[in-house]
């Protein structure tokens, strides 16, 4: 009676201990899967902001085609800003798939983004501090 006892609390068990496998198995999947659309959604957050930054540059390109010089280059660092904007935007995409899926292809485009992201928000603040000193010193007020 002893033994049957003990085989049906092993087998209690190893059914728990099953069901706990399983879960956890769901729960990795459905994580998985939650980063995948939320990956996928940040990417769509990136493209969308470069392409409405692209078409709105554009127009006031046009707009102001060979008029003033320190507006066209007010212009350019505006969309510079918004592409690093855009670059953040990825950079979280490829953290949360990383996050999930970690290999070395994956955290190589990562540091590789996060190397972009730095060189390109580094060169940016120093022009646009650069195009603020421009446009406060007094021998741009006199133009």
């Amino acid at each position: 009676m002893l033994l049957y006892t003990g085989w049906i609390a092993a087998l209690d068990s190893a059914s728990s201990a099953e069901h706990i496998s399983q879960f956890t198995l769901l729960a990795e999947r459905l994580l998985q899967e939650f980063a995948l659309l939320l990956k996928v959604f940040l990417e769509g957050i990136a493209i969308l902001t470069v392409a409405i930054a692209v078409f709105l540059t554009l127009r006031r390109i046009l707009r102001l085609w060979r008029r003033d010089r320190v507006l066209q280059e007010t212009i350019r660092l505006e969309l510079g800003v918004v592409l690093a904007l855009s670059l953040e935007f990825l950079l979280a995409a490829d953290i949360v798939g990383t996050a999930v899926s970690p290999s070395w292809d994956a955290v190589a485009k990562l540091a590789a983004i996060t190397g972009i992201r730095t060189f390109l928000n580094f060169f940016l603040q120093r022009e646009v501090r650069e195009l603020r000193e421009t446009a406060h010193s007094p021998s741009a007020k006199e133009l």
